[in-house]
């Protein structure tokens, strides 16, 4: 009897130890799903707060480029307005300078056309004086 009752006991010892390592494994299986289930919230946040402040950081950096690209894009219209106006300016008075360089022609031309023409009638007047004067010798 000793030997059923000590093999009971180690029986009853052995299940109990086996129970109370399988509440141990229980207890801490638990506990670490507890920490995993934590450091995976924990992580779905912060990837989220990350997310969401690369949105905002992405958002800024973009609305300062529209900005930045507006005003270089205003810029260069005035440039460009500036220089049109610039060129149109230029072109009116190179046209201007052009034509009053023809105006000077024009009056030189006419200066020698009546130059010419004194000469030509005064080369005339002479030719009709000899003329005359031979004319006058050969009658007398």
């Amino acid at each position: 009897m000793s030997d059923i009752s000590s093999s009971t006991r180690a029986s009853q010892a052995k299940e109990a130890m086996n129970k109370r390592e399988t509440f141990e494994m229980r207890k801490m299986h638990n506990k670490l799903e507890t920490e995993i289930k934590t450091v995976q919230e924990h992580n779905t946040k912060e990837v989220d707060k990350l997310k969401k402040d690369y949105e905002v950081q992405f958002s800024q950096v973009k609305s300062e480029n529209e900005t930045k690209l507006t005003k270089l894009r205003n810029s260069w219209d005035k440039k460009n307005t500036e220089e049109n106006t610039r060129y149109e300016k230029l072109l009116v008075d190179v046209s201007a300078s052009q034509q009053d360089k023809i105006s000077e022609k024009q009056i030189s031309n006419e200066r020698q056309v009546a130059n010419l023409e004194s000469k030509h009638q005064d080369y005339l007047e002479k030719a009709r004086l000899k003329f005359e004067e031979e004319k006058a010798k050969l009658e007398a």
